[in-house]
């Protein structure tokens, strides 16, 4: 009976992440269409570049906070330990406001007023980027709270569908107005950011534990910070292994081939997005099943998600193999169709491998096992730094789609 439940429970929070991904990722794909036509290649490969860059910035603030607080949230409320619930939450906010407003006060001393930044081109955008980076953890830490306490739902909710549909709107009426540029586009980040924190508070508010209110608060700093290490290093790594090509492409090729990959990362996401869903839904489930004991479920769990994200995915993989370069068309234009095309069926096959292989990092990171993860990462990202850096000046975005590719089937193996 309770496997029947579990089971029950697993496929309706796969069902409604999914279903909200579904929504959410056309919503941001429609939002890059408008971008790319409206700014063309070399703007729209500057904006793609900044934000890039943001993701590799905000991680000394947000790094681990949303995996470290699933873990600890779901901990904490599964064995009624509401001080330290409490504790866990207050310090990642502490955490995130201090080394932002370091941030901050870095790039203001060290910027482009003492002359140590370009301010050039697209470097002139990075003062907005850098405001952009307390945002990222703050909708960080609200999202590993409400996973933890048992709501991937919600806790994505914000991130992955209000804030697409928000920046859709507000970037269509731009576009049909005139007015929208790289800078524009930025700067709706930040409101929009501001926003979609506000509306996962509210959230939270709703969802937070009955038992858990006007509770003291107990801290565990140094347990915590040495957990929080790990963890931020595999976010870490896991960030350059998604952006580092996309910032090192736009070192050592063009604008243009820039937002070429962007525009192949986008169809072949499509390709992953099962396993994506499957990690957010069984994450909380692996640390009560662990701390249960309860082996033979985690192997079950784990066997009945692979099968069913690779079905998908497979599925997938061949239309963008069969219509990719209609669907590119259709979309984005046909001047992005012969540079995009070839880097998108790359990178697909390399997620389809991914797929293929399971949910083996949540069952790591989930179980205890977060250093393990941590080497095969590693791995994947000297594997995609090296190959971007030799094929990226002869092939630019082909050679960038080749190196993700390399990195997925290196650290998966």
């Amino acid at each position: 009976m309770i496997v029947i439940n579990l089971r029950r429970q697993l496929i309706k929070n796969f069902m409604s992440v999914g279903a909200m991904y579904m929504l959410g990722i056309p919503v941001a794909l429609l939002s890059n269409i408008i971008l790319a036509r409206t700014l063309g290649p070399e703007a729209f490969g500057q904006y793609v570049f900044m934000m890039s860059l943001l993701s590799l910035l905000a991680l000394p603030v947000a790094a681990g906070i949303p995996q470290l607080l699933t873990r600890e949230v779901a901990t904490y409320t599964h064995g009624g330990q509401w001080r330290l619930y409490h504790g866990a939450i207050r310090a990642a906010y502490l955490w995130v406001i201090g080394l932002s407003l370091l941030m901050l006060a870095l790039y203001s001393t060290a910027g482009p007023l003492a002359g140590w930044l370009p301010v050039e081109g697209k470097w002139a955008l990075l003062g907005i980027v850098i405001l952009l980076v307390p945002l990222q953890g703050l909708n960080a830490v609200r999202n590993g709270t409400i996973k933890g306490l048992g709501f991937p739902a919600q806790a994505e909710l914000p991130t992955q569908l209000i804030q697409p549909l928000l920046l859709l709107a507000a970037f269509a009426v731009l576009a049909a107005l005139g007015v929208l540029n790289a800078e524009a586009a930025l700067w709706l980040q930040v409101g929009v950011g501001a926003l979609t924190f506000l509306i996962a508070s509210l959230l939270f508010l709703r969802v937070r534990p009955l038992e858990a209110r006007n509770m003291g608060v107990d801290y565990q700093s140094r347990t915590w910070l040495v957990a929080l290490l790990p963890f931020g290093l595999i976010t870490l790594v896991g960030s350059f292994n998604a952006q580092i090509s996309i910032v090192l492409l736009g070192y050592l090729g063009t604008d243009e081939a820039v937002a070429a990959l962007r525009i192949a990362d986008r169809g072949a996401q499509f390709v992953v997005l099962s396993l994506a869903l499957v990690n957010m839904v069984v994450s909380p489930y692996i640390v009560k099943i662990h701390r249960d004991g309860d082996k033979e479920r985690l192997q079950q769990i784990s066997r009945q998600t692979a099968r069913g994200a690779f079905l998908i995915s497979l599925f997938v993989c061949l239309i963008l193999v069969l219509f990719g370069k209609v669907l590119i068309r259709l979309t984005f234009g046909e001047e992005y169709v012969k540079p995009a095309y070839i880097p998108m069926v790359i990178m697909s096959l390399g997620y389809l491998f991914s797929v293929g292989l399971g949910a083996a990092a949540p069952l790591l990171a989930m179980s205890g096992h977060e250093n393990l993860m941590l080497r095969g990462q590693l791995t994947g990202l000297a594997a995609i730094a090296i190959g971007a850096v030799v094929l990226i000046p002869y092939f630019q975005a082909v050679g960038a789609a080749i190196a993700i590719s390399i990195g997925q089937v290196v650290w998966n193996g």
